[in-house]
């Protein structure tokens, strides 16, 4: 099934030669219609696509033959959860399964299919606190300065890169700008986040110089990517600019940091919070909903402060033992 963007009708497709849909499988479509119309992204859709589906196969191995049958309810509803345990789910994975089907049958109450959400109450497993992987400045410039040569391709990765740390946007988001995005002075950049919100973010110093060294030498229109595969061509894709990103990584010889595209986006709120900046400020940048969200990095600041004085410590030790 197609996966169209707002208010696309992708999700329909009419014509005589269509298959009638069972019950169960119109319910979806129209579930995920309404979705995209109010903003989903298609990587969004699809995720709501597959969670439903293996639902739907749950339900048929219990001999359930729709989703707004009345004996569905809690007691099946936390079946499926311990299902998803048995079969080694992440925590992350099940949170999301949850989410979906707490969404979709909150959309069949409200459509009169479904007398009760046998999801509403339902918690998933507690998600585990991680701290977000982060490079120090030095560690990062580092990256960005070993520049494998001067190919169109260097010059494209090496602007694209600077970008992606120094405004801390997301790699779909990165991913998804276009020429037309960048203000006529080159010093803002618009951004679509989540459910196609949009912010401005400044551009700076070394990142506006490179982008324009490297969009000089390219006759590209408004409406092109732009960071593109080849001159001219498509833009990359996430997988492909995680590709870029890895081998950006094993130049620097930081290949035993962790270091993915997401490292990006923690280290450039990690520093700006080193730096002073008022967490209001980095939240609007980094386009977080909540303040909570932003307030992670704190935490990456108290673990980074940690492990420096650690270091400090032992070498304080380290001396005093040689001074004996």
């Amino acid at each position: 099934m197609a996966l169209g963007g707002k208010g696309s009708g992708e999700f329909r497709n009419p014509g005589k030669t269509e298959r009638r849909l069972s019950g169960d499988e119109a319910a979806v479509r129209d579930f995920l219609e309404e979705l995209a119309q109010s903003g989903h992204s298609p990587r969004t859709l699809m995720a709501y696509r597959r969670d439903l589906d293996a639902f739907m196969r749950f339900l048929l191995l219990r001999g359930k033959g729709s989703p707004s049958d009345p004996s569905i309810d809690r007691t099946l509803a936390l079946s499926y959860l311990f299902d998803l345990e048995q079969r080694e789910y992440r925590p992350r994975s099940v949170l999301r399964i949850l989410s979906s089907l707490r969404s979709f049958y909150q959309w069949l109450c409200r459509k009169g299919r479904c007398p009760s959400n046998p999801f509403e109450d339902l918690s998933g497993p507690r998600r585990p606190k991680t701290v977000p992987a982060v490079l120090t400045e030095r560690e990062m410039a580092t990256l960005l300065e070993n520049r494998p040569g001067n190919s169109w391709e260097d010059r494209r990765d090496t602007a694209m890169l600077e970008l992606f740390y120094l405004t801390g946007i997301r790699l779909s988001e990165l991913a998804g700008l276009v020429r037309g995005d960048l203000s006529p002075g080159m010093d803002r950049v618009r951004v679509r986040g989540k459910g196609n919100k949009e912010r401005m973010v400044p551009l700076l110093g070394v990142t506006r110089d490179l982008l324009q060294t490297f969009l000089h030498e390219a006759d590209i229109s408004p409406e092109d990517p732009l960071f593109a595969a080849s001159p001219g061509g498509e833009a990359l894709s996430i997988h492909q600019i995680g590709r870029i990103v890895r081998r950006r990584v094993r130049l620097s010889g930081l290949g035993d940091r962790g270091v993915t595209p997401h490292t990006f986006r923690h280290s450039c709120a990690t520093h700006l919070l080193d730096r002073g900046m008022d967490l209001r400020k980095i939240q609007e940048l980094l386009g977080h909903q909540s303040l909570g969200t932003t307030q992670k990095y704190t935490h990456v600041g108290l673990a980074d402060l940690r492990r420096r004085y650690d270091q400090i410590r032992r070498k304080d030790v380290s001396d005093d033992d040689q001074g004996r």
